[in-house]
């Protein structure tokens, strides 16, 4: 799967999107998880290769997911030792077709605004309980907004948050 934010494209690899959908809240009872997104940098494509499933001292509930930082932090230099970069977070929601909450939106503005990097953009997804696409939220996450990745059959789109719904995000089912 293939999404794009200001020319930059972004290529899911099997394995990542095996790890995303193995972990959606197929059942009424299924507590959130999440983890984070791992990258190489190829010519012009942001490769995520490794979709992690934070453990350690992590907190699940049916609508709520707070990570153990520190076993992310030591997972980021793991990672990076290999070669990946840390370039977004992940999580699961108990909705066919997920959009982020104010708390998410909260959150992934604060990483972006206190993580050391240079992109231009973070990603921040959300697992869906339907298949994907329709199941798969892919936002851009920048220092002010954050962006609705949107696939399609032609070229790439991004949509701005502020021109979609009222609460700023375009539903895609």
């Amino acid at each position: 799967m293939k999404y794009d934010f200001q020319g930059q494209a972004y290529v899911f690899s099997t394995s990542c999107l095996d790890v995303l959908s193995s972990n959606r809240q197929r059942t009424f009872l299924a507590k959130e998880i999440g983890g984070q997104l791992f990258a190489r940098f190829t010519e012009g494509v942001i490769v995520i290769e490794v979709a992690t499933v934070t453990s350690g001292r992590s907190r699940r509930t049916r609508f709520g997911f707070w990570p153990d930082r520190d076993t992310e932090r030591q997972d980021i230099a793991r990672l990076f030792e290999n070669g990946l970069h840390y370039i977004g977070d992940w999580h699961t929601h108990p909705e066919e077709c997920p959009t982020p909450s104010n708390t998410d939106i909260r959150k992934a503005l604060e990483i972006f605004n206190q993580s050391q990097h240079e992109l231009k953009a973070m990603l921040m997804v959300i697992v869906g309980r339907s298949q994907f696409p329709d199941g798969l939220f892919v936002g851009a996450v920048t220092a002010l907004n954050i962006l609705t990745c949107r696939l399609t059959d032609g070229p790439f789109q991004i949509v701005a948050a502020d021109a979609c719904t009222d609460d700023g995000l375009q539903a895609k089912c």
